[in-house]
């Protein structure tokens, strides 16, 4: 069995955000995509950003809302979010008190779907 913790791995300032790796996890496993926990403190926003690597994330908890290209949506608790690969994109946390927590997982797409 093979355990972490958010205390083991703490996390890093990342894009605005607390950020904490999952994969890959090194000496464990290296699947074909990355993912990370991210957080993003009330009233701020994550830096608007764009790269190459298609991305999704899921909602765990927060409110506030999300612009994806010229596209803006208000988030929920389960949310999921798809972004194109090379599409600028921003996380904005609109609580007072409480932070956004969301899981981002991001690869390289081979095909884009048709």
């Amino acid at each position: 069995m093979y355990v972490r913790t958010s205390v083991e791995d703490g996390s890093i300032r990342k894009n605005n955000c607390d950020v904490r790796q999952l994969y890959p996890w090194e000496n464990v496993v290296t699947p074909p995509w990355n993912s990370t926990i991210c957080v993003v403190h009330p009233r701020e926003s994550s830096a608007a950003h764009s790269h190459g690597m298609d991305e999704t994330f899921i909602i765990l908890s927060g409110t506030g809302h999300v612009q994806i290209g010229d596209e803006r949506r208000d988030i929920a608790e389960g949310d999921v979010f798809y972004i194109p690969g090379d599409t600028n994109h921003i996380l904005t946390n609109t609580s007072d008190s409480k932070p956004v927590k969301f899981v981002s997982i991001y690869w390289t797409q081979g095909a884009k779907a048709g």
